[in-house]
């Protein structure tokens, strides 16, 4: 992180020894506090992500654009270092360095890929740049802006949590990147109007009318995402009400089935869609028939088997119903159909085998079994952490993915998994159910 901000200030350094050669008037310091302005509005009224652990986004990638293909990467550079100063000024000293770095490295090499393309910059150019004929140099700038920052991010996150910088890239800015090049636009029509005769900065104000409604569309967009997140939320949280027996099942397999996630480096989309389906992997248990069976003493019966086996399919159904849910509820609904087989073809409902389970489904089936194994239950004793892994480990190649038992063993050597404590049971007396294994809870 040092060497990105030590970096990021040379190249500031060399940046400003050439614009210091073009001259610097009060104009152009006007303007350049103009677009810091813009940069710290728009970086203080941030869109927070739903379900991203407090991650937040702006359209400031929009005022970024706008001020590179403007003022040109110098002046730029020297705006994203004071405002990211400001910005982060509660933040550690280490952190805001690298910010500065990356931000710098960002704007100078974009700013190599424009000119390079035959791109011109307003500010220092004889006349109006015709954009119109430098789509492929716009499009590359803004391309090489956001790939430059997200993966210098990257970099930095994979090497502080040991991770692959691909697969760090992938899960945490793979899906901000239509976002963020979506805004490229907004910049480009900034410049466009700040070069129409007569306006300038005028013409800039009224351009951020388009920038400021997609801003608040985005902010519903995701206000709408976090209404249906409390929607599964509370369907998961019933059935726990329903089985007490049970209770933050449903949290700690999710917790841990993301955790496996992005230990083999799944994508976002495949990430969320697997933190869905571990909220509601036992919705189908919502049945009057379920509860005697799981008071039942021993064994359940074969009538009582089909009954379990059909949870699955029963959740499976509903969560396809939910037409909220992102990247298709039809994905959701085919992990928890198949949260339940097994490698080996011996599983339920439909007895696939293999790569024929998704991977999200084998990462959630693991998830699973473990905390079933590890926490407190009315119906067994509580299992260590190392039994239950030489369980999982045991039973890999049968019913478990062995990939994804390595990645469970992995977390647990990093101490990345937080396993919980025996849970008070607040419900009646629960005779014993059999013998429960890696198969987990029926």
């Amino acid at each position: 992180m040092h060497l990105i901000g030590v970096l990021g200030y040379g190249v500031l350094g060399w940046l400003s020894v050439g614009l210091w050669g073009e001259g610097v008037g009060v104009s152009l310091g006007l303007e350049a506090a103009f677009f810091l302005g813009l940069a710290l509005v728009v970086g203080l009224f941030p869109v927070r992500l739903p379900g991203r652990g407090g991650a937040i986004t702006t359209v400031g990638f929009a005022v970024d654009y706008a001020c590179l293909l403007i003022l040109g990467p110098a002046v730029a550079a020297w705006v994203g270092v004071v405002s990211f100063a400001v910005l982060l000024r509660r933040s550690p000293r280490v952190r805001q360095f690298f910010n500065q770095g990356q931000v710098v490295l960002s704007f100078a090499g974009a700013g190599w890929v424009y000119q390079g393309l035959g791109g011109e910059y307003v500010r220092s150019g004889g006349g109006p740049v015709a954009f119109g004929k430098l789509p492929v140099a716009l499009v590359l700038c803004g391309v090489a802006f956001f790939g430059i920052s997200s993966l210098l991010i990257a970099t930095a996150m994979a090497l502080w949590e040991r991770r692959s910088v691909l697969g760090m890239w992938g899960v945490s800015f793979r899906w901000a990147a239509p976002r963020n090049l979506a805004l490229a636009p907004f910049g480009l029509l900034m410049a466009m109007a700040y070069q129409a005769p007569g306006l300038g900065l005028g013409a800039v104000v009224l351009s951020l009318v388009p920038l400021v409604g997609a801003r608040f569309a985005f902010q519903g967009a995701m206000e709408m995402l976090e209404v249906h997140r409390e929607t599964v939320y509370a369907l998961s949280n019933a059935l726990e009400a329903y089985d007490p027996y049970t209770r933050n099942h449903s949290e700690v397999v999710t917790r841990y089935a993301l955790s496996l996630g992005r230990e083999l480096e799944l994508s976002a989309a495949q990430l969320e869609a697997l933190e869905w389906a571990g909220r509601l992997h036992d919705i189908g248990k919502c049945r009057q028939d379920w509860e005697p069976i799981i008071r039942k003493p021993g064994r359940p019966s074969s009538q009582e088997w089909e009954v379990i086996r059909q949870h699955p399919v029963e959740g499976s159904q509903l969560a396809e119903e939910m037409e909220f849910l992102p990247h298709t509820a039809g994905v959701v609904a085919k992990i928890v159909r198949a949260h339940h087989e097994r490698l080996d073809g011996s599983g339920y409902p439909d007895g696939q085998a293999g790569e024929g389970i998704c991977l999200e489904a084998r990462i959630l089936g693991v998830a699973d079994a473990f905390e079933a194994m590890t926490a407190q239950r009315a119906y067994h004793q509580q299992r260590p952490p190392e039994a239950a892994l030489e369980e999982l480990r045991r039973c890999a190649g049968s019913q478990f993915d062995p990939r994804v038992v390595a990645a469970m063993e992995r977390l647990w050597e990093q101490e990345e998994l937080e396993v919980e404590a025996p849970l008070a049971q607040e419900a009646g007396e629960l005779v014993g159910a059999g013998r429960v294994s890696a198969e987990g809870k029926a």
